[in-house]
């Protein structure tokens, strides 16, 4: 695919239609929870509560959405998805304001947790249908610059909500950000109003509850690829990005600065816009087997800190860490939905986020402790080493590589 026609898809998208209004819709609410993490942190701290009051507030929000998230999947195949989407919209906005009234009123905390698990359950109930409803916002051989469109975003959004939360900070009060992003989910609920349902698409065998489950499991053992792709982004997430994201904060700032991790973090969400918006520009003979190799940038930060490079280096490698993260969903998400039938698209989304996800809370527990035995620098070592095994394990498999994209053979 040339650039130039390419830049004409990316300008097709945004003709007047469903699309336009769906990424719009998916934009404000995409920034919205960009600030939630530094919101929250900054504001708990200004507030005198522990730590642990910070990690239950993360965890109320996160465990829900792991728990439910599949149940969702199930939801959004056999209903129509703009519906439910506006649902989970206004539900997420009124547990994001009434944590904000919660915490700037002195309120008992425990609401603000009871808050903060409706957001996850709520989370978990919109976010398959917004993975099941793009392909009826686009024709086919749109849905890789739509992704990318979106996938971008979403690393510019990264850029975007630190600063909206430091902002609010900077004005009075970085509980203001958390208002920000409850007032952006209404604005995103309005603009969904009114576009195409979504419905569901019947396949005269459409069950439900733990049936319609194994119906989404099967789909999924349909494309062997994918599972095994689960499989290593599970374990990439707990023994790679886990101790990276909990040692390198101190590290970095022990080696050179208060401010270099927002740095990192800043050059990171850049990486990831790059290599979303890229890798939305090419047609791939073989799209998975680039998204796996590309993964191997994600070692490279935590093989940085390891080796005591300076900051030059670490930037170089968040950017690529980032742009590996980037063109790994657009390119995985792509195929995925040019390759699942409609009416399990949803349940099998879901069920690859669980299953990489999963395990990223325990790698959180778990990096420091097994860090005050070994050490950090070991376990960094470790991580970068594991990148490169369970890359390797990836492109051994001979399914995932002898899937091709639109243009060539599918085999399995």
């Amino acid at each position: 695919m040339t650039v130039a026609a390419t830049n004409a898809g990316f300008r097709a998208l945004f003709a007047p239609g469903p699309f336009r209004r769906f990424f719009a819709s998916r934009a404000i609410s995409l920034i919205g929870d960009a600030v939630v993490p530094t919101a929250l942190a900054l504001t708990m701290t200004e507030l005198g509560y522990s730590p642990g009051w910070l990690g239950g507030m993360l965890a109320a929000a996160i465990l829900p959405k792991v728990v439910f998230l599949i149940f969702g999947g199930i939801a959004a195949d056999r209903m129509a998805k703009q519906p439910l989407m506006v649902a989970s919209s206004i539900a997420c906005g009124s547990a994001q304001l009434i944590t904000v009234a919660v915490l700037v009123s002195g309120a008992s905390l425990w609401w603000a947790l009871v808050c903060q698990g409706v957001y996850g359950v709520s989370i978990a109930a919109g976010h398959p249908a917004t993975f099941g409803y793009l392909p009826h916002c686009v024709t086919p051989q749109h849905l890789g610059a739509a992704n990318a469109l979106v996938g971008g975003w979403t690393g510019a959004a990264a850029l975007l909500g630190p600063a909206i939360t430091a902002a609010c900070f900077a004005l009075g009060d970085a509980a203001w950000a958390l208002a920000f992003d409850g007032v952006s989910f209404f604005l995103a609920a309005a603009l969904l109003w009114g576009l195409p349902r979504g419905a569901a698409v019947m396949d005269g065998t459409d069950r439900g509850g733990m049936s319609a489950l194994r119906d989404g499991w099967r789909a999924m053992q349909g494309l062997p690829w994918l599972l095994r792709m689960t499989v290593v982004d599970s374990s990439i997430l707990l023994l790679v990005s886990a101790p990276f994201m909990i040692l390198g904060p101190a590290l970095v700032s022990q080696r050179m600065s208060a401010n270099a991790w927002a740095l990192l973090m800043l050059l990171f969400a850049a990486g990831e816009l790059v290599g979303s918006l890229v890798s939305g520009r090419m047609t791939l003979p073989r799209p998975i087997l680039a998204a796996a190799l590309s993964l191997l940038a994600m070692g490279l930060p935590p093989l940085c800190l390891a080796a005591g490079a300076g900051l030059a280096a670490l930037s170089v490698a968040q950017i690529l860490a980032g742009a590996s993260v980037g063109a790994y969903g657009v390119l995985v998400t792509t195929a995925v939905q040019r390759s699942v039938p409609q009416e399990h698209l949803s349940k099998v989304g879901a069920l690859s986020s669980v299953g990489s996800f999963a395990f990223l809370p325990i790698g959180y527990v778990m990096a420091p402790l097994i860090a005050a035995l070994t050490g950090p620098t070991p376990l960094l070592w470790a991580a970068a080493a594991w990148t490169v095994v369970s890359v390797t394990a990836l492109a051994s498999d001979r399914r995932l590589r002898g899937f091709r994209g639109p243009e060539g053979a599918l085999t399995h």
